[in-house]
């Protein structure tokens, strides 16, 4: 599959009915039935025909495609419908997976931080645990990359390779480190030792899943229309807080028609122990820095207020010729904000979360 460019794009052929046993994948009904013009669907590719289109099982119907790269039987991908008669189908780059996130982590908002807690308590309880001796050092690595009194830019470089974001190359320990984060995630999903207790084993479990989904994200590559972005989890020391920071780079073609230099935004989503909810949005273009603060009460706003002068100070003395930070009591939730910025940034129409026990 190309690394940047143009997407791939496949037109896809309805198969003629066939003889298949129940269970199996269903041909026959017409594309305009199926599939409505931008759905983001999970397509496997299930074989190649003779004539060299590729076989793809979506949600149970096969289609079969012609495909501008090879593409390997058994591997799974996003796509984006882009027509319907006749059928044409795109790879939807980080749509797909974008879409995935937020339906699995708008469901349980809080499961992320659940999890994010016991498996920092796991990492600290490892080495006295004998049922955990083999996965010890493999929790406190993850801990250890993710979590710490003083900051450290080594540790988040160790936390994009554990994500997947490439931005650690094979020399520097990048397959290690995503060898180690699948080993994390088998451990969360089997939880072997049953130590956890029920509530803590699904929220584990839960988080399992979205860092999943975060690699997934990261290391997918934006299509020429997006902006590149990459989502983290963030954890504070001694259980002060947890949460998730969005980056965004502009895109390319901003800077080509200002010739400026390129800018990125930095989104904090953050739930504090003793603050409650608290987003910071930071813009960073050439040396101008623009940040503001967004919290959930007006009790909190008159707290950070008065301390956002010296933040100010501290970043000039790194280099930024202009800086500001402000503070205001936020409009609507946290969750609304982390959904609306993921989907302004994936280029994705609003993702309709299903809410089952209604």
């Amino acid at each position: 599959m190309k690394i940047g460019g143009s997407p791939f794009v496949a037109k896809g052929i309805q198969v003629p009915a066939a003889d298949r046993s129940e269970g199996a994948p269903k041909p026959g009904l017409p594309a305009s039935v199926l599939f409505g013009q931008g759905q983001l669907v999970r397509g496997e590719v299930t074989g190649i025909t003779p004539e060299g289109k590729v076989v793809l099982d979506i949600g149970g119907q096969l289609v079969e495609a012609r495909s501008e790269v090879a593409l390997k039987p058994g591997s799974t991908l996003w796509l984006e419908v882009r027509q319907t008669e006749p059928l044409w189908l795109r790879v939807a780059d980080k749509k797909g997976a974008t879409q995935e996130f937020l339906r699995q982590y708008c469901a349980d908002p809080a499961a992320m931080g659940k999890g994010l807690r016991a498996l920092l308590g796991l990492a600290f309880l490892a080495d006295a645990e004998k049922g955990l001796a083999e996965q010890a050092g493999m929790l406190q690595n993850f801990a250890n990359t993710a979590v710490g009194a003083e900051p450290d830019p080594d540790r988040i470089i160790r936390l994009l390779s554990m994500l997947g974001s490439g931005a650690v190359g094979e020399e520097s320990g990048s397959s290690q480190e995503g060898g180690k984060l699948q080993e994390l995630l088998a451990l969360l999903t089997a939880d072997k030792t049953a130590i956890l207790g029920k509530p803590n084993a699904a929220a584990m479990q839960k988080l399992g899943l979205l860092l999943e989904l975060q690699g997934e994200i990261n290391v997918l590559p934006a299509s020429p229309q997006q902006t590149q972005f990459l989502l983290f989890p963030c954890l504070f020391a001694m259980g002060a807080g947890v949460g998730q920071w969005l980056f965004t780079l502009d895109s390319g073609e901003d800077q080509a028609a200002t010739g400026e230099e390129r800018g990125y935004a930095l989104s904090f989503f953050l739930e504090m122990s003793r603050l409650g909810e608290v987003q910071i949005q930071i813009r960073v273009k050439d040396r101008s820095l623009q940040g503001e603060c967004v919290v959930g009460t007006e009790a909190v706003r008159e707290y950070l207020a008065p301390q956002l002068g010296e933040l100010d100070e501290l970043l000039g003395k790194l280099g930024y010729e202009s800086v500001h930070f402000s503070c205001r009591v936020a409009k609507g939730s946290m969750l609304e904000s982390l959904k609306s910025g993921m989907e302004a940034a994936a280029q994705l129409e609003s993702v309709r979360i299903v809410d089952l026990e209604a």
